[in-house]
């Protein structure tokens, strides 16, 4: 198992065990630096850090702590960048964007947002209205699997977003004109898996059996399929959460089939 390492890259830091704490120091940025919460030229003292922990699909369990109610704790996780053409894209192609999740993220209490080249952009918030604890350690969740990322706060699910990671290095933004602090940052990954659609008839089972599966899984991806499902539920529910969770899609379109073409439009929506 690696050992973990943190390295201030931007700000000052006191890192000691598990645990990372902001030393607020006033420092200007040059233009299109480090990312911080604050839009303006003067701006709150805050402190990035990076990790040597890897990081794509799975779970990331961590504690924050805020100094002042505006306080700001956040894990930075590499994200996939959005095509220029995209409808999501808004200022054009992402260059190495960063999905931000935790505390007071752009006005929400705790929230995701995404940080590209200097600009902060919204991806789903919760709390309005409410105060963040001070002084006081808040447990937090991220689960993320294929597209789908969902936040957790003391146990409770607060957010999701639509957002592909991309293996990286993680970091963490802590802003404040008092102390914040971020410990016990665990990582679980899950291996990424391939949701196959296709027909199912002889001709595509082999397909899938003796090329599509074995060699997903050589690239250590789980492989399923529509016809995998055993469960008293709603199937196409499942299958609907199955693809929105697959890191990859593999799509046969040969033959004219309406529920093959709905699967594969699904992770469009």
């Amino acid at each position: 198992m690696t050992t973990q390492s943190w390295i201030p890259i931007f700000g000052n830091a006191h890192i000691e065990g598990g645990t990372i704490t902001s030393v607020p120091v006033s420092i200007q940025p040059a233009e299109g630096d480090m990312p911080s919460a604050d839009g303006g030229a003067v701006q709150t003292p805050h402190t990035v850090v990076r990790s040597n922990i890897e990081f794509e699909q799975g779970t990331i369990t961590w504690d924050a702590k805020i100094g002042e109610e505006s306080g700001r704790v956040q894990l930075m996780l590499p994200a996939e960048p959005i095509a220029a053409n995209s409808p999501n894209a808004s200022n054009g192609e992402l260059q190495n964007p960063e999905l931000s999740v935790g505390l007071n993220v752009l006005g929400a209490p705790y929230g995701f947002a995404l940080w590209n080249g200097g600009v902060w952009e919204g991806a789903g918030g919760a709390g309005h209205g409410s105060k963040l604890l001070v002084n006081q350690w808040i447990s937090m969740k991220l689960i993320a699997r294929g597209s789908s990322a969902d936040l957790y706060v003391q146990g409770v699910k607060v957010a999701t977003t639509s957002r592909m990671l991309r293996r990286g290095q993680i970091g963490a933004l802590l802003q404040g004109n008092s102390e914040c602090a971020i410990r016990n940052v665990t990582v679980t990954e899950d291996s990424p898996t391939c949701f196959a659609v296709m027909q199912f008839t002889d001709e595509f089972n082999v397909l899938y059996k003796d090329v599509i599966k074995p060699v997903c899984e050589s690239y250590g991806y789980k492989v399923i399929r529509g016809d995998d499902f055993y469960t008293s539920g709603q199937i196409m529910e499942d299958v609907t959460q199955s693809i929105r969770s697959a890191a990859l899609i593999i799509a046969d379109v040969t033959p004219d089939n309406a529920n093959v073409f709905w699967k594969s439009g699904t992770p469009m929506q």
